[in-house]
Formats: C-alpha cells, structure tokens, sequence
C-alpha cells in the first residue's frame, strides 16, 4: 500500500512539474531565432512614409463573425510586401494600396479581411504579433484612403501560412505580407 501511495504522490508531483512549463512564453525582442541579421535593401523603395497613418482617428475593429470570407468574388487586390522586421509602408506598397482602394470604392459592397504574414525566422509569438501589425498599418491606410472601417477586418496568420515554402530570402520576402480576402455584403 505505501508503494503505490508513494509511486501516486511522484506522479501527482511529475504532473505538476510538467504543468508548470505549460506557461506561455514572452514575446522577443528581436525575430531573429535563427541567428540571421538584418538583410540590408538598396533603392527608392525602402524609404517609408510613416505620415501616412493616424491611428488616433481609426476606429476600433468589429468582429468578423459570420462573414463568409472564402465567397467566390470577381475582384482581385494586390498583396503588399514589408520588408523584415517592418511594418511601415514602403513606397511600393502605398501605391499597391492606392490602386486597391480605387478598385474598393468602385465596389462598395465588398467586404476585406487583411491577412498579416511574416517569413519562417522568429517565434510563433512574434511573427502573430508582427503580422497583426501589417494587418494593423493597411488597415489604418484604407480607413485614411476612405474605405468604411466596417468593411475591413484583420486577422494575423504570422509564420504558419508561408505562400513559398523555401528557406532563403527570395521566399522570405515573398512571405513577408498583407494578403487581401473577400467578401460580399
């Protein structure tokens, strides 16, 4: 008897042991989980417009509930690209961003989710977080542009949706984004 009592307390103990590591972990710092450094860019484009967003005007995000976000919709909007470890809009994207608001107020009806992305370096933790902010920085854009904020919704998929699968930085730049997914009212 005062064996399995004994071999009943260790389990209860490993148990509580084991449970305890089940807390969830703080955000990095940095992305960098593999060891990688900044990757340096030439050119116009990595020049940011950071007047460009005034999120104390920008209302907060209604639920998404209920939206049917895979309807087959006869309109495309083009992705917008960051560069890594960033969320300001570059050039390149603004006028991605310009064309796409065009194309929304000509189709009032349409209904966007804006996905975040990130590439594969840094915790799962950071990458969600850093997607919601490129989710964030296009959603306050259209909302500025003139596109209803009732009309746009964000979700962060961070590093678990890679749209190229490859280990480089032509597939981390790809990865590096804000998708755009329709709906109708």
């Amino acid at each position: 008897m005062n064996k399995r009592l004994l071999l009943s307390g260790c389990i209860m103990v490993l148990a509580l042991f084991l449970l305890g590591g089940c807390t969830k972990k703080a955000v990095r710092s940095t992305p960098d989980e593999a060891g990688t450094s900044r990757p340096t860019m030439s050119g116009d484009d990595t020049e940011t417009d950071s007047d460009n967003v005034n999120s104390g005007a920008i209302p907060p995000e209604n639920s998404a509930r209920g939206l049917d976000f895979g309807a087959i919709v006869n309109v495309a909007l083009e992705d917008v690209y960051f560069g890594f470890d960033e969320y300001t809009l570059t050039k390149a994207a603004l006028g991605t961003l310009a064309q796409n608001v065009e194309i929304l107020k000509s189709n009032s009806k349409i209904i966007v989710q804006i996905e975040g992305h990130a590439d594969e370096r840094g915790t799962v933790e950071y990458n969600l977080a850093l997607g919601q902010k490129r989710a964030s920085a296009v959603r306050t854009y259209l909302i500025n542009a003139g596109i209803d904020s009732g009309r746009i919704f964000t979700i962060s998929y961070g590093k678990e949706r890679p749209i190229d699968p490859g280990h480089n930085e032509g597939a981390w730049a790809k990865n590096r984004r804000a998708h755009f997914t329709l709906a109708v009212k």
